[in-house]
């Protein structure tokens, strides 16, 4: 077991990981940070919370769509939940 240290938009983070799986988890850090600065650019979102929830949300029906889990049920559920976030999220949008 490893500490493995790494930044997601510009802030520090540990976590202990298997040394079997350093790799996959630095993937997975690279796929989360590039997302998560990708929707940082568009401006509609400020909060790094709400950006990692829609990145998680986005991820997590990527997911369910190429099979995972428990596909189709799963997968209606992650849409209906983003759509949902996204329309509570909405008016934030105007204040900025």
């Amino acid at each position: 077991m490893k500490v493995l240290e790494f930044e997601i938009l510009e802030r520090k983070y540990q976590i202990s990981c298997p040394d079997k799986e350093e790799e996959i988890l630095k993937a997975c850090v690279t796929l989360v940070d590039s997302r998560m600065k990708a929707l940082k650019t568009q401006g509609k979102l400020y909060s790094t919370e709400k950006i990692a929830i829609m990145v998680a949300l986005t991820l997590a029906k990527d997911f369910l769509k190429v099979g995972g889990a428990n596909g189709d049920e799963s997968s209606e559920k992650i849409v209906e939940l983003t759509n949902t976030i996204e329309k509570a999220l909405a008016p934030q949008d105007k204040l900025f």
